[in-house]
């Protein structure tokens, strides 16, 4: 059999495939798997392989991964676990956004929220770790140094897939924090001895609650 006979039409690498013509043709003109010939007719032909390539192009964008990535992949010059490394983490960032989103959808369905209230919860569950960092700096600012120890332990983070009532205490907590007179108080609060202030109690309360802790420290009373 001469190297002629080995090509295959698009028609017929569709139907070994299964993608559309027109997806081949995308492919083809996109540089991903180009004819290798064309017939007298100017129709697109190509080689036995291509219905493998075409597999794992499919394989790899049905998991996520661009174009360029694909290509290069199959240019050899990024292995399929390379990629694939890459990708899982972002498809792992874009898992906890969806988690998060979701648990603030159910937590304005569930309080009926209004306009106001979505754009804060919204704002507040998407402020970045240097931005949550710059909320406990201020607060523990010119704290007692065991305070504010404690503060930075336990300073309050999301889990990847929090409940709709761990983001109703974050959301609560943020604008707890952002309050002036709120970190006064917090600031002359005796630690742990002496009596406790009921918004530092709170305070405390919500740390435990976007936490997912089960206990509360002895000392909030």
């Amino acid at each position: 059999m001469d190297g002629a006979a080995e090509l295959i039409s698009i028609g017929e690498l569709a139907r070994r495939s299964g993608l559309a013509v027109r997806t081949i043709r995308f492919y083809s003109d996109e540089g991903i798997v180009v004819p290798t010939a064309r017939s007298r007719a100017g129709y697109r032909l190509y080689d036995a392989g291509a219905p493998a390539r075409l597999e794992l192009v499919r394989t790899l964008r049905e998991l996520g991964v661009d174009l360029p990535a694909v290509r290069r992949v199959l240019d050899r010059e990024l292995s399929v676990a390379e990629v694939a490394a890459v990708h899982a983490d972002a498809v792992e960032v874009r898992i906890r956004a969806l988690r998060l989103r979701r648990a603030v959808l159910r937590l304005v369905a569930e309080r009926g929220s209004g306009p106001e209230e979505v754009r804060l919860m919204h704002r507040v569950t998407r402020l970045s770790a240097q931005e949550r960092r710059r909320l406990v700096d201020v607060l523990v600012e010119g704290a007692e140094e065991s305070v504010a120890a404690m503060v930075r332990v336990a300073a309050p983070d999301l889990p990847e897939d929090p409940s709709a009532e761990q983001v109703a205490a974050w959301v609560e907590l943020v604008e707890l924090m952002g309050d002036a007179e709120f970190g006064e108080v917090f600031r002359r609060a005796p630690g742990v001895e002496g009596p406790v202030d009921p918004r530092v109690e709170r305070y405390w309360r919500l740390v435990w609650a976007v936490n997912g802790w089960e206990v509360v420290p002895g000392w909030v009373r």
